[in-house]
């Protein structure tokens, strides 16, 4: 059965509609009629909102935040302060775009140091970040010192909202169209490349994704709606005080952002329900205060049952537990095809580079890369023809793998040029390259695993999709139809594949075969010149390696693309490779015709193996 879906504009206008006007209706009812209740479902938005600023970071773009609060509280100051009357006094409105400005602005400078920092130590940084705020910045005489900044009511044309149930309105309204933008952004190229930099960096640049750039955007965004839900906050308390902002609330909003799971939007909300509701619940219980502190050790105990369970949160368990369900519905939902299928065919979506008049397409001359005392390529040299594949061999530890990341950009040489297309390129940054047309596979497998075979195949395009960030959020301009076309491309990819079953399955549920299929139909999505491949055979059956070998000679003959491969298999290598490059301790032994190569013993017996001539009978 077909069914239409319903446009994304019309499901989130209804939304819209029903959050203004349900608190304004029940507003002249017993249910909101009472401001405390009123204020509570203010609140518990207004956490939804600061939570999905949360997840829109860590959950998407995996950077880590202990200071997330601090960029709310800075929201609520700085918005609070311009729409004083004895100060800014400006509308409403512009004070939540100032509060946005603001939260953006810090969160950039925030994210500079994500850039060369992870993990914990990021941590650290950014709960640094939420001490100095709370005990410095917030504090200051501009922002009223410790008295705080007086916030007035929005008004509305002359009234003044001075119900919390319509402020219940605008909260909730905001809530929606933050989900909205949220909701754009992870279909968009936008999410991709968030969710790229948070997978592996190193597969995300390959894929044309520059990792600090996105990062830098990630906090951006984030800081963005982290300003608004401040805003928000202080409108609604009418008054900004830093002890509502400081480090502790931070940790709690990382408790409630993590039990819902990051990277869920519908888990985020689900559990800021649920925080909210627990004060309330254990009030009938306990005194206000002693209902707040258990609250936080009931937080806390999710938070450790969350990480020992399932470190996916309420929406990664609920996900499983759909699977195990469809499993069971369906056993042929877990089959996975055990063939290799076939290539997908290069749309030409780009010029076709130049080619020198010798027909050479990649130059590497005298390359060297050191780590510390290491020398691990020394003068390294070979030239790859257009529309040939050529093989770079050599044992262990000979410097094939860092000479390949100096081609693809992912190491800068100490010394030495790479010429691409007659181009020095030398200086370039893996994204640039891939945009001119050099595609790489990885020896582990260079996907985003958490992401389907549709995303990845979207991913792979991402130099393609030259439209704004701003268009993304809003699903508008030249970014409808340049989606479009991508979703084009990856389902002509798909059906050559013959994984129209599987198109919206996680990679890492696919067989090891599959997967390498997968990130070579990747490398090619986007039609570049020079397709990089390591080691794809690793893993594989022998049967297996026989298609494959058919596989990466169809890229060469019905393609036309050029194919520079590392791999062992030397069967293999002779069967495909029109050239072989031979290294060892950083050298480049010779390179030539297999032919020309193995008829040095030398070579055959030190690099191919005493068992090569049997290997090669075989």
């Amino acid at each position: 059965m077909n069914h239409r879906q319903v446009p994304r504009s019309l499901v989130f206008g209804i939304a819209l509609v029903l959050a203004v006007g349900l608190p304004v209706a029940l507003g002249h009812t017993a249910a909101l009629r009472d401001e405390g209740h009123a204020g509570d479902l203010c609140r518990a938005g207004i956490l939804a909102i600061a939570g999905l600023s949360l997840n829109l970071l860590a959950g998407y773009a995996g950077q880590i935040s202990l200071g997330q609060m601090s960029l709310v509280g800075l929201g609520a100051f700085v918005g609070g302060t311009v729409i004083t009357p004895l100060k800014g006094d400006l509308p409403f409105g512009v004070g939540l775009v100032v509060a946005a400005a603001t939260g953006a602005l810090v969160a950039l400078v925030l994210g500079i140091p994500a850039l060369r920092l992870r993990g914990l130590y990021l941590a650290v940084v950014t709960i640094a970040f939420a001490f100095v705020t709370d005990e410095f910045i917030l504090g200051l005489h501009v922002f009223g010192g410790s008295a705080g900044v007086p916030v007035p009511r929005p008004y509305f044309g002359h009234t003044a909202l001075l119900h919390n149930a319509d402020l219940a309105a605008i909260v909730l309204a905001t809530l929606v169209v933050v989900l909205a933008l949220d909701v754009n952004v992870t279909r968009s190229k936008v999410g991709r490349a968030f969710q790229a930099v948070r997978a592996d960096e190193d597969v995300a640049a390959a894929f044309g994704v520059d990792p600090a750039r996105w990062k830098l955007i990630a906090f951006s965004l984030s800081g963005a709606v982290a300003g608004v839900a401040g805003l928000l906050s202080a409108t609604v308390t009418s008054t900004a005080e830093h002890q509502d902002y400081d480090y502790t609330a931070s940790l709690n909003l990382v408790v409630i952002v993590v039990v819902g799971g990051l990277g869920s939007r519908i888990g985020v909300v689900t559990s800021t329900a649920f925080f909210a509701i627990l004060p309330h619940a254990l009030g009938r219980f306990f005194s206000a205060d002693d209902a707040l502190q258990w609250s936080f050790m009931i937080g806390a105990l999710l938070l450790v049952v969350t990480m020992a369970l399932n470190p996916r949160g309420l929406a990664g368990a609920g996900r499983d537990s759909y699977d195990e369900w469809r499993a069971r519905r369906d056993p042929a939902f877990t089959s996975i095809i055990q063939t290799l299928p076939d290539l997908p065919a290069v749309r030409e979506v780009r010029p076709r580079v130049p080619v020198g008049r010798d027909g050479t397409l990649l130059r590497v001359r005298d390359v060297s890369v050191r780590f510390g005392g290491l020398q691990a390529v020394d003068a390294a040299s070979f030239a790859v023809r257009h529309n040939t594949i050529c093989a770079l061999v050599g044992p262990n530890g000979a410097g094939k793998s860092t000479l390949f990341s100096v081609v693809s950009g992912l190491r800068r040489p100490d010394a030495g040029t790479v010429i691409f297309a007659g181009r020095d390129i030398t200086g370039l940054p893996p994204a640039r390259r891939a945009a001119l047309g050099i595609g790489r596979t990885f020896q582990l497998i260079g996907l985003a695993k958490d992401l389907s075979v549709r995303e990845n195949l979207l991913l792979a395009q991402h130099t393609l999709l030259n439209y704004s960030t701003l268009e993304a959020m809003l699903h508008a301009g030249r970014a409808p139809a340049i989606e479009r076309r991508a979703r084009e491309r990856a389902a002509d990819a798909i059906a050559t594949l013959r994984f129209e079953r599987y198109a919206d399955t996680p990679v890492k549920r696919l067989s090891h075969g599959q997967q390498r299929i997968v990130e070579i139909a990747c490398a090619l999505v986007t039609g570049p010149e020079l397709v990089m491949l390591d080691e794809p055979a690793a893993g594989m059956s022998p049967a297996a390696r026989e298609v494959l070998a058919e596989r990466l000679r169809s890229i060469r003959d019905e393609l036309g693309r050029t194919v520079l491969v590392i791999e062992h298999d030397i069967p293999l290598v002779l069967d495909i490779a029109d050239t072989m490059v031979v290294m060892d301790a950083g050298r480049v032994l010779t390179g030539g015709a297999p032919d020309e190569v193995v008829a040095y013993p030398e070579v055959v017996e030190a690099y191919l193996g005493r068992g090569y001539e049997q290997a090669l009978a075989g």
